[in-house]
């Protein structure tokens, strides 16, 4: 059983295509979006591609396999347009492990939760990580679309580990085995 992990789409539909192509080779139990799908917000320039209105398209064609997480460029307008629930936190149960998921803004690898689980996830830097520190995993897979580390990349979790992995040529960046 695999999870697609994405962030940071920022409206681009090309990126998203690419990410949710993804979907037909690791047919995910569940496509996580750890926030900031529809805008680019003042700090960011408009991705390639940007077109929101066809991304919440695309996101509510895929809304029954959605984990999607509120990001600090979502407004509520977005949970209007949008077929699936976006939530501050979630928090689940897989191959014995807690997973805890956030965008970033609040809660980070800095200012962890008070119980931030076995593999916290979170988005909003635009920079790929996986660590591990002592008994906690931290994951984030970057920005699909606007990356800070040069890089667009995702995250697949299964029950070997957690994978680190370009968008472009699915190679592994960074795995953690369990």
């Amino acid at each position: 059983m695999n999870f697609l992990i994405g962030s940071d789409i920022h409206g681009s539909i090309k990126y998203a295509k690419i990410f949710f192509s993804k979907a037909a080779k690791y047919q995910p139990k569940k496509i996580i979006l750890l926030g900031d799908n529809y805008y680019n917000g003042a700090r960011n320039d408009p991705p390639e591609e940007y077109a929101p209105k066809e991304v919440v398209k695309l996101l509510n064609s895929y809304a029954k396999d959605l984990i999607s997480i509120k990001g600090n460029c979502e407004s509520e307008v977005d949970q209007m347009v949008s077929s699936f629930p976006i939530v501050e936190m979630a928090s689940m149960f897989v191959f014995n492990k807690e997973i805890v998921m956030t965008h970033g803004h609040h809660f980070n690898f800095d200012n962890l939760p008070l119980d931030p689980g076995d593999i916290f996830l979170q988005g909003h830097t635009h920079i790929g990580v996986l660590e591990k520190k002592d008994n906690l995993i931290l994951a984030n897979p970057g920005s699909v679309s606007l990356p800070k580390d040069n890089r667009h990349s995702y995250m697949v979790l299964n029950e070997e580990g957690i994978a680190l992995k370009d968008l472009f040529t699915d190679e592994t960046i960074k795995e953690i085995k369990f």
